[in-house]
């Protein structure tokens, strides 16, 4: 069995750690932008630290909302505003993989950037 690269697992420590701060944000706040902005600057991050799994940070990073509303309501907080409809979280995987897929493609560049310019 191989190591996990310790890149891997930075970026899945960002991924839940962000994910559950962005729902944190969406669970204080009465409008959507903040909790996204930190998603697409998590996201952006965690596909630089760990190009391969771009799919599984967007998934985690989006499920941080629903896991802070569900530990909001477990220990008796009241959200700001109540998700309406009860899905809309949903509607923030696509900026999440935006800003993943955004990652791997800036290490790509930058990948690229220095192999041609190193002689």
């Amino acid at each position: 069995m191989k190591p996990i690269p310790s890149a891997t697992l930075l970026a899945a420590a960002l991924a839940v750690a962000a994910g559950l701060f962005a729902g944190y944000v969406d669970f204080h706040n009465d409008e959507p932008q903040p909790a996204v902005l930190v998603i697409l600057v998590a996201g952006l991050l965690v596909g630089l630290l760990a190009p391969r799994l771009a799919w599984l940070w967007a998934i985690i990073l989006v499920l941080g909302i629903p896991a802070a509303y569900l530990i909001g309501g477990a220990v008796g907080a009241t959200p700001r505003t109540p998700i309406e409809p009860s899905f809309g979280w949903v509607i923030a995987f696509l900026p999440a993989f935006l800003a993943t897929y955004g990652g791997v493609l800036v290490r790509k560049v930058i990948s690229t950037a220095t192999e041609t310019s190193t002689p």
